[in-house]
């Protein structure tokens, strides 16, 4: 795995144009979520106030899990396993299993998705760039990220 990570890494700082769209993209589309997703809830809550505590319960319940699980497995990134400068220069240490960035996306976009489908659709484009960016920028691993989705998806299902 080290050779597949230090040659993405390489990659990403070898290429400057594609660095800087996913740095950007890394830390713009989690704030899109979320302001996407706080409007969302305005409106349900202004049209079916019922619904509003289906809505929220998912990615409260996806988040609790994930936190749980960073704080319990307590695994290392791959820029601290394998000597890595991540391209957003971050120097965050451990708690990198699961992903809480993509497992909160995908959540709020599956939970979005049953009461707006374009809505939805828009927030599932944004939580596959988030999975895509996160791989790439050398904070989580492949693992991380398909944990994470499980969770969203399993939590949904639910």
């Amino acid at each position: 795995m080290k050779f597949f990570y230090t040659g993405l890494n390489k990659f990403m700082w070898n290429h400057p144009f594609i660095k800087s769209c996913t740095h950007f993209t890394s830390r713009f589309c989690p704030y899109m979520v979320a302001i996407f997703y706080m409007l969302f809830l305005l409106k349900i809550y202004l049209d079916r106030p019922h619904n509003l505590l289906g809505l929220a319960a998912e990615p409260i319940a996806v988040f609790a899990i994930t936190a749980i699980l960073r704080i319990v497995i307590d695994r290392k990134r791959p820029s601290e396993k394998y000597d890595l400068t991540p391209i957003d220069g971050s120097k965050k240490t451990g708690h990198s299993f699961p992903s809480i960035h993509v497992a909160m996306s995908i959540s709020i976009a599956l939970a979005v998705l049953h009461f707006g489908p374009n809505m939805g659709l828009l927030l599932s484009t944004l939580a596959i760039a988030i999975s895509l960016c996160r791989l790439l920028s050398g904070v989580h691993y492949l693992t991380d990220i398909l944990a994470s989705i499980a969770i969203a998806f399993i939590v949904n299902l639910i």
